[in-house]
């Protein structure tokens, strides 16, 4: 029986992309790297970038602890992070599996006082039990490490009671290696397909099909 429900951030609770890719610009114009297209751009959405700036813009390792801080100057410092919004029926899903008694955590990549002040610029912040991300540092990072961070915070949780909701590879992948089960929801900037193949119970298109789905297990 599901009890604890890991909410993955971008792209399935909230729609970051515009922020994201007019921070990845202003940092690859910074270090004169060409600007790739809208849809390897896109896919900087969700995971670290410990992964996808070498894998996606081909930043190069002496440049990368430069990029992330200019990255974050725009980002966090300018506050270019609050230009999101949260995706249609999100909140409604939110609310409804809080009036029925499951306890939600926030699991992202993104960092931690970030993924907060995002949170509580939209309101959402009220529905969950607490909010875990990456550190600053980097020690905590990829998901995995993120998913362990939530089970340290709430050693009562038990894995088979918890699962996680993401929309990308990562998601999965990280939920398989701390011995959770995946959802995925298509609505955010990865892939169904990779989902499914990465070993996603379901993906589904709408909120409501996820309460449904949770509701019944």
């Amino acid at each position: 029986m599901i009890k604890n429900i890991y909410f993955d951030l971008d792209g399935t609770i909230i729609d970051s992309a515009p922020s994201i890719i007019t921070g990845l610009k202003i940092t690859l114009e910074k270090y004169g790297y060409d600007i790739p297209d809208y849809a390897t751009l896109r896919k900087c959405v969700g995971p670290p970038f410990t992964y996808s700036f070498p894998n996606y813009l081909g930043i190069r390792d002496e440049d990368f602890a430069d990029a992330v801080a200019t990255y974050r100057h725009y980002y966090d410092k300018e506050n270019g992070c609050m230009d999101v919004e949260a995706f249609e029926g999100v909140e409604g899903l939110l609310a409804a599996l809080v009036k029925r008694g499951y306890c939600l955590f926030v699991c992202t990549s993104k960092p931690e006082p970030t993924a907060r002040k995002i949170l509580e610029g939209l309101g959402l912040a009220k529905y969950f039990t607490d909010i875990c991300g990456a550190t600053l540092d980097a020690k905590i990072n990829t998901k995995e490490q993120v998913i362990n961070l939530c089970f340290s915070r709430a050693p009562w949780h038990l894995k088979e009671e918890t699962i996680l909701i993401g929309d990308t590879k990562f998601d999965v992948d990280g939920a398989k290696a701390s011995g959770i089960e995946c959802i995925g929801v298509s609505w955010g900037f990865g892939s169904t397909d990779e989902m499914l193949e990465h070993g996603a119970l379901e993906v589904f298109d709408y909120p409501d099909e996820v309460l449904d789905y949770i509701e019944s297990n």
